[in-house]
């Protein structure tokens, strides 16, 4: 692939697409630090792939613990040789005008604040290396297609992340880091555990392929992003999807 010695940062390693794609990157043979907020499933997930993990937790919102976390990680690494940032939290589906500014407020910090926090304290540890220092954001297709009803505080978060997102591909380049940002399209995961399986079928029966976009599609497109063919798409929303062209 390409990617250098140091290990790959996971953050939101947890859920359902950051398992996917550590899983997928320890496959690779790459050296792994998977980060999320339920360690049972951080330790299932690091005795499940093959590879090299450790396992790190931190409120990514809370800008003590996150300048902890990298210290941590320095102390212990020196150097990160990716950072790959998946971090979400379930939303309660309503419609805009009847959902609290809270639920906007907890979504914008889960998805700006974590990332503005994390990608601070992480360019330390990947500028400037031998090496190019890859970083990929798991967005949204709402952030380039239209975004459903009732995904309001979601759809404004990731929307905010990806343009975050672009700006920084264009900073951190000349320091030898690209920035890529995927945007999956919608995937079953615990952020769709209270939708109905009924309404997810009747979605993927929608689709051109009849099936939804997967945790792997989207793994696969990290691990692609991860190597030097992909360096031209820096800055890109690179949308995975099994939805309908725009």
């Amino acid at each position: 692939m390409g990617i250098v010695s140091d290990p790959i940062l996971i953050l939101g390693a947890s859920g359902g697409l950051g398992s996917a794609i550590a899983a997928r990157l320890a496959a690779e043979g790459c050296a792994l630090i998977l980060h999320g907020r339920d360690t049972q499933r951080l330790t299932a997930l690091s005795a499940n792939i093959r590879g090299k993990c450790l396992i790190e937790t931190a409120d990514l919102c809370d800008e003590t613990d996150t300048s902890a976390l990298f210290k941590r990680i320095r102390d212990a690494h020196g150097h990160l040789g990716g950072l790959v940032f998946s971090v979400a939290v379930p939303f309660a589906n309503k419609l805009a005008h009847r959902t609290a500014w809270s639920v906007f407020d907890s979504q914008l910090s889960t998805q700006l604040k974590a990332l503005h926090l994390s990608a601070s304290a992480a360019y330390p540890l990947l500028a400037d290396r031998e090496g190019t220092r890859r970083a990929v954001l798991v967005s949204s297709e709402f952030a380039v297609a239209s975004p459903p009803i009732k995904t309001a505080p979601y759809a404004a978060a990731k929307a905010a992340m990806t343009a975050y997102g672009r700006v920084i591909a264009k900073e951190w380049l000349k320091h030898g880091i690209r920035v890529h940002i995927v945007a999956p399209g919608m995937v079953k995961t615990h952020l769709t555990a209270d939708i109905p399986d009924e309404y997810l079928d009747q979605v993927a029966a929608s689709m051109p392929e009849g099936r939804l976009t997967s945790a792997d599609d989207v793994a696969g497109m990290v691990q692609f992003l991860m190597t030097d063919a992909a360096d031209s798409l820096y800055g890109s929303v690179v949308r995975v999807s099994r939805g309908e062209r725009m």
